[in-house]
Parts: C-alpha cells; sequence; structure tokens
C-alpha cells in the first residue's frame, strides 16, 4: 500500500497542470470513516493513487476525463472494484465491502491476501494484524512473533544486534530495562497495526547504539469515545512458596479535539538465582572459585499520562509523562576458595541491599504541516530524572568477620530539544532536523566499616564523582521513487559531543571531544507484487552507560569489587545488509557487521584481591543469514520459523584479554499457535528457542535452549483475554561461558527460575476503536541511564 505513497506527493504538488479530478469519502461497513485506506484509479498502463485521512477523505488529480478503473484496497485486501466515468471534477463516495474481490483467470479463483510481511527501503513490516496468532496478548508476546526479534520479560532484542531500542509511532520510549517491559505489557496486540524492524536506522535517528529500531505502530482512532482495560498477572515457581504479580489499568478518551491517555501498573517481582565463577590458571596452579546464590524482589508502581490536541486541522500539541517507583531488594551470599603462592583461603560473604529509584519522564511536542502534500514540522523537548539512593550492607568472613556499609547516591538529568522538518517536493521526500542534548550526573559513593556497631567513614573508598556531557547533531535525508518498481533513501548525520567526568577523591578528570559523520544509504527493488529485494548500509555509534564511566569501586566483599573506567571511548560499526521478501511471508537477510573499539567488562586478580572493570579491547567482524518464515495454509495452525546464523571472528588489541575462537554460531525460535475452534478463540501454543554455541569479544557462549507451551482465550466478543503459559519447561534455560585470558580462563554459569506457570487475565471494556493518545516522542539518551556496574 505504501509503495503509492510518494506517487500521490508528486501529483498533489503538481495539481495545477490537472483539469479534472475525483473525491470523495470511504466508509467502513458501519458507516464510520475508513483512514489509510488506498484508493486507486487505473487507466491503460497509467495509475493514479492517494490514501484516505483521518476522516476517510481522499482527492486525486487527473490529467483527462475518460474512462477508470476505481478499485479499494484495505490493509492489503482489494474491497472494491468498479468502472467509472470521469468528466471534470467528479465526487464518489465509497463503502467498503466486507469480503475481498475475488478475480478470475483463466477458470481460477484467486482472493488477495493480506500481507504478512513487506519489505520497505528501510525496514521489515510485520502487519499484526494480519496474524490470527498475534491477536489477544500484550506487545511483548507480539514482539516475540515478529521476524528478527526475540522478546522476553527480561529483555529484547534483534537478531545480529547487541541492543535494541523501541519506539511507539516512530517516538522513542523514554523507558528502558524493567520499566520498557511493564509499559510495553499495558499495551493490547488488538491495538497494534504493524511492527517494523528497522536494522539499520536512518539519518533521522540517533547514531546511538549498534542496536537496531523497533517501531510499533497503533491503529489509528476511527471512533469518538471512550474505553479501558484491567489486568493481572502472575507466575508461580516450582517448589517455591512465592510468586511474582503484576496489575494494570488504562484508560483511553478520543474526542474530536482532544485524545487522552493514561495507564497504572504496580508489580512484585521475585527473582532467585545460583551461579558460580571459576578462575583457573593455565601458567600455574592458581585458582579463585567462587559459588553464589542470589535472591531479588523488585517491586514496583509507575503509571503514565499522555494528551494531544489538535488546534485545527494543521496543528497539534501533546504532551506524555511517565514516572516510576521501584524499591527492589537484594540479598545473598557466596563462598569463594583461593590458592596461590601465599596458601589456601576459604572467604564468605553475604549481602542485604535495598534501593529506591525514582524516574520521571516528560516530553512536549508541536506539530504543524506546512503544506498540503504532506510537509511537516515537529518541535520537540525532553527530560528525564532518575533518581537512586541504595543502603547496601556486606559481611566478609574469614578467620574474621568484617561488616561495612555502602551508600551509593545518583542523579541523573538529561535534557533535550529538537526540530524535525519533512519536506516533500513531488517524487522526493526530504528529511532535515537538529537536536541538543546536555546529559548531568552527580553521584555520591559513601562507605563506612561498622565496628561494634559504629559506622566509620572509610575516606579513601568514598567518592565523588561529577559527570556532564553535550551533543549537538543535524542530519538530512532523502527518499527518492524512481519507479513503480525502485525506491533510493540516503541519508548523512553529524554528532558533535563534548563529555567531562570529574572524580574528586583522586582529583582526576577525563575530557574528551569528538566529532563524527554517520552516513546511511538504501535501495529497493520490487519487480511484483511477490518479490521484494533492499540493499542498505549504515554506521554507527555505541557510547558507554554511564554507569560504565564511574570510577567508584563497588564492593561486594572485602576481597571483590566492580569499578568503572572514566577514560572509556565509545565504539564505532559499519553495518550492510541485503534483504529479500517472498510473497510476503518468507524474509531473507544477508548481513555484515564491523566493530571497532568495543567494550567488555573483564576479571582481573592482583594478589588477594579480585575486580572488573570495563575496556575497549577488541575489533569485531559478524558475516550472517536470518530467514523469518510464517506458515499459516491451514485453517487449523500459524507457525512461525525464525533462524540465525553467523560467522564472528574478533581480535584483541589489549594484552590483558585474549579473544574467544573464531566460528560459526545459530540461534533460531519456532512459535506454533493450533486453533481449537472454528472461530479462533482457543489456541495451543506450543515453542522453543535455542542458542548454539557463540562467541563475543574474550567470551565463548555455551548452548541454550527453552521450551514452552500455553492456552489463549478469548470470550465476550474479545472484551475477556486468558493467557496461561508454562515457561522452560525443561527447566533448561541458563547462562554459561568461558572467559579466556593471558594466565588464566574464568568459567561461569548463571541459573535463575526460568521454569514457571504463568498466568494472565485482561478485561477491555468501552468503545474498543478508540485508542485514545497514540503518539510518542523520540528520546534516545534515556536509555544511557541505564547499564552501569
Amino acid at each position: 500500500m505504501n509503495r503509492k505513497i510518494i506517487l500521490l506527493l508528486s501529483l498533489v504538488s503538481s495539481t495545477y497542470f490537472f483539469a479534472q479530478s475525483i473525491e470523495g469519502k470511504v466508509i467502513d461497513l458501519q458507516n464510520k470513516p475508513a483512514p489509510e485506506t488506498e484508493v486507486l484509479i487505473t487507466k491503460a498502463d497509467i495509475k493514479f493513487s492517494a490514501i484516505t485521512d483521518e476522516n476517510g477523505m481522499f482527492k486525486i488529480p487527473l490529467k483527462e476525463d475518460g474512462n477508470y478503473i476505481l478499485e479499494i484496497i484495505k490493509d492489503g485486501v482489494k474491497t472494491n472494484s468498479e468502472n467509472i466515468t470521469v468528466k471534470g471534477n467528479s465526487k464518489k463516495d465509497i463503502q467498503l465491502k466486507e469480503a475481498p474481490v475475488e478475480q478470475k483467470l483463466e477458470g481460477v479463483t484467486l482472493t488477495a491476501k493480506k500481507k504478512l510481511f513487506e519489505r520497505k527501503v528501510d525496514r521489515l513490516v510485520f502487519n499484526v494484524e494480519n496474524s490470527v496468532a498475534s491477536q489477544g496478548i500484550d506487545a511483548v508476546e507480539a514482539l516475540a512473533k515478529t521476524p528478527m526479534v526475540r522478546a522476553t520479560d527480561d529483555a529484547i532484542s534483534i537478531a545480529g544486534k547487541s541492543n535494541v531500542a523501541v519506539m511507539i509511532n516512530d517516538r522513542l520510549l523514554n523507558l528502558n530495562g524493567q520499566e520498557l517491559i511493564n509499559y510495553l505489557k499495558t499495551i493490547r496486540s488488538d491495538d497494534i497495526l504493524k511492527i517494523e524492524v528497522i536494522t539499520t536506522p536512518p539519518a533521522k535517528y540517533e547514531a546511538e547504539g549498534k542496536s537496531g529500531l523497533i517501531n510499533i505502530v497503533l491503529k489509528k482512532n476511527s471512533s469518538l469515545g471512550w474505553n479501558g482495560s484491567i489486568q493481572t498477572s502472575g507466575s508461580s515457581y516450582w517448589g517455591r512458596p512465592t510468586t511474582s504479580t503484576r496489575s494494570g489499568a488504562t484508560f483511553n478518551y478520543q474526542g474530536e479535539k482532544l485524545s487522552i491517555t493514561s495507564n497504572l501498573s504496580i508489580g512484585d517481582n521475585y527473582w532467585e538465582n545460583r551461579s558460580y565463577n571459576y578462575l583457573t590458571g593455565t601458567t600455574d596452579n592458581n585458582y579463585w572459585k567462587t559459588n553464589s546464590t542470589n535472591i531479588n524482589n523488585y517491586r514496583y508502581k509507575g503509571g503514565g499520562l499522555k494528551g494531544e490536541y489538535k488546534i485545527n486541522d494543521k496543528n497539534l500539541v501533546g504532551f506524555n509523562y511517565n514516572y516510576s517507583f521501584s524499591n527492589p531488594i537484594e540479598r545473598g551470599g557466596s563462598k569463594a576458595s583461593i590458592f596461590d603462592k601465599d596458601g589456601y583461603l576459604d572467604v564468605a560473604s553475604n549481602f542485604n541491599n535495598r534501593n529506591r529509584r525514582n524516574i520521571h519522564n516528560a516530553s512536549a511536542f508541536y506539530d504543524v504541516k506546512i503544506d498540503s502534500s504532506g510537509s511537516k514540522l515537529s518541535l520537540t523537548a525532553n527530560m528525564m530524572l532518575n533518581n537512586s539512593n541504595a543502603r547496601n550492607f556486606y559481611n566478609t568472613i574469614t578467620s574474621d568477620i568484617v561488616s561495612t556499609f555502602a551508600n551509593p547516591v545518583s542523579e541523573y538529568r538529561i535534557y533535550s530539544g529538537q526540530a524535525d522538518l519533512e519536506k516533500n517536493f513531488g517524487k522526493i521526500k526530504t528529511e532535515a532536523g537538529l537536536k541538543y542534548t546536555k546529559i548531568k550526573n552527580d553521584s555520591e559513593f559513601n562507605f563506612f566499616n561498622i565496628e561494634n556497631d559504629q559506622y566509620i567513614l572509610n575516606t579513601k573508598r568514598t567518592n565523588t564523582f561529577f559527570y556532564n556531557e553535550q551533543n549537538y547533531a543535524a542530519y538530512a535525508s532523502a527518499n527518492f521513487k524512481i519507479n513503480d518498481k525502485w525506491d533510493a533513501k540516503a541519508g548523512l548525520r553529524y554528532e558533535y559531543t563534548t563529555l567531562e567526568g570529574i572524580s574528586m577523591n583522586d582529583d582526576s578528570s577525563a575530557k574528551i571531544k569528538y566529532g563524527k559523520l554517520f552516513p546511511t544509504a538504501y535501495i529497493s527493488y520490487k519487480p511484483n507484487e511477490s518479490n521484494a529485494f533492499s540493499i542498505n548500509y549504515s554506521r554507527r555509534i555505541s557510547r558507554p552507560y554511564f554507569g560504565n564511566l564511574n570510577p567508584f569501586k563497588f564492593y561486594v566483599s572485602e576481597l571483590e569489587y566492580s569499578t568503572g573506567n572514566p577514560y572509556l571511548l565509545p565504539s564505532f560499526s559499519d553495518n550492510m545488509e541485503f534483504g529479500y521478501v517472498l510473497n510476503n511471508n518468507f524474509n531473507v537477510t544477508l548481513y555484515y557487521n564491523k566493530t571497532k573499539d568495543d567494550w567488555d567488562r573483564i576479571q582481573v586478580v592482583e594478589g588477594k584481591s579480585k575486580y572488573s572493570i570495563v575496556k575497549n579491547f577488541f575489533n569485531e567482524d559478524q558475516t550472517g543469514i536470518n530467514i523469518s518464515y510464517n506458515y499459516n495454509k491451514l485453517k487449523w495452525l500459524e507457525s512461525n520459523v525464525f533462524v540465525n546464523a553467523f560467522y564472528s571472528k574478533t581480535k584483541s588489541y589489549d594484552p590483558t584479554a585474549i579473544a574467544a575462537p573464531k566460528g560459526y554460531s545459530a540461534n533460531f525460535n519456532v512459535d506454533n499457535n493450533f486453533f481449537l475452534n472454528k472461530s479462533k478463540t482457543l489456541t495451543l501454543m506450543l515453542g522453543l528457542w535455542s542458542n548454539l554455541p557463540n562467541r563475543d569479544g574474550n567470551t565463548y557462549y555455551f548452548a541454550n535452549t527453552s521450551v514452552y507451551t500455553g492456552m489463549k482465550l478469548n470470550l465476550m466478543e474479545k472484551k475477556l483475554l486468558i493467557n496461561l503459559y508454562v515457561n522452560d519447561i525443561l527447566n533448561t534455560n541458563r547462562n554459561k561461558g568461558i572467559e579466556y585470558y593471558p594466565n588464566y580462563d574464568v568459567e561461569y554459569y548463571n541459573k535463575g527460575i526460568t521454569r514457571n506457570l504463568y498466568l494472565s487475565v485482561t478485561y477491555k471494556f468501552g468503545n474498543n476503536n478508540v485508542k485514545g493518545a497514540t503518539k510518542e516522542v523520540k528520546f534516545e539518551e534515556s536509555k544511557r541511564a541505564g547499564g552501569g556496574n
């Protein structure tokens, strides 16, 4: 459908050449406006097209009077087709037909089929509303069914990418980590039109991150009124007397000018983890072997409010505010056996940590349409306040007991402003913009020794760290529709960064300035409706998380700590892809990534002390292929298969770490949905995912796999949704690997309570066609406040 948009823009911009036109309104079966519907006018080999606006209106200028074929295409399905006669300026209103139009060709009846995958010039599109298996679930579960994407309750990733950012309606969410997952669980898949996977983001978006982008496009409002939903869910763990719970509510209002969306959520997540870290000498008999247990109770609550006000047909203003509060409790212990030239030592330790974290995200925007061809100017302002205050108690037990207390306090402040201009010139669509970002982080780390119940300040381990960063960015890009089969897009982004980190305790500072260009280029070719090809290139930057720059020493015992590195530099990557989509349900992507000055956390032993620090130490090349296929030929089955195979080669330039051996690897996911009744309201789900052994930096990762199953039930005309899952049935999901160093190797193992029974119940009320305020605002820098030590 979108392949005609640029042609429309060209026609609109040159209407003064055209003396005839046809205009009207398209409505659905309920006599409501049908927005984003394609109206196609054909005469001989000449085609004219338009997309209906939010009121279902369209207008198409024509070169001459005469007889034409008028066709209506909704969501990839041809619903109407008729012959019309145009004389002068004609008016015609159209109502969508219920079923796709059947076409007969040499005695064979063909029915237009809804597209599931679409390859655009710079992204792969998964049409969620065309997948029955993707209905009646939340946004996280819908992402798990999206080609190239892996989504769990812990993280979201794209194949071949180290991390990912998520947008709603082309606006980046101001959330990361658990806050992002919690928010996405408030979005129902029934409200999602499509999910766009952008593996090489164009110049319009931040150059930050080796990751790609995921853009969740919500369905547009087709009705006035209100609706809401309430949802509750919980997980039960085998052999443990506790559960994780989450409850939430949403409310949407749509008026003629005002739209409002709000959400509330509260949760109490339980997590238990067993791990070991075995450091063994390769040039001597030294070792440092640690076994640990960790129990985490992550308690949170949050809410959000969005509003949009349509001043008139050209001007729109709005705001977005999100707040989250978390009060996690973490406790655990470890036992270590240490052997070196001085002999053998047994060390035990335990900890009890509490944290209080408040996050405020606020954004405001103003959009103005500057002409009739779709050109637009957007002004946006963003702010994030992130405050945390932790109280951490540690005991180290050898022949004596050493007790300590740490009080890390952190305040992040991020402010940004930007202007984005979209201007259309016939077949050419251009974008340009400016952005300024200021980042400020003040951190205190207060460390105390506890003696006879007295807290004594340890000035050697206490520190204050100030961090300031400013980013200036400008970009320009152009999208050119060469003809009906070829599209091209190119862009250039420039970013200039200044940063300074000051450590008060050791009176040291680091100042860094750099400016870089980030080009992007795309070409797509669609010879027919069954085949689509694309090739693209982009250059990216990965800046360190703030926590990885902080030189504080976070002690977990008297002998072990982790620390940041104020001299950590950004890494840069070059990315190339070749994509192919067959029959709108089979996707193949070949890719190559080259990363320079990448970083990771490495382990260092110095005498009777062991610590980890983040360092730039390796370059990496990765070449791969990923394949996605949706099988839906049987009425009772829809299956999604995804395979990603790749070859990676790492080179370490730091003598303290050895690169993992080069080699091949793969990961795959199979998701099956069996529909148990004709209305497809009762579904049995069965699937698995697996990672074969792979390597990255100085780490070799062992294979990992998980099997899951469940039931999905929709009742009361899909107002009541009940989902029941069993995750990791075989209890095989764990992390295991080996890190390589010149004088020792480190084998690690990490196993959480991944096998659980999950139940969720959602009830929707009100007008389901109301979506409320759907616009989000880009704020890429907010995710850099995550991570850390």
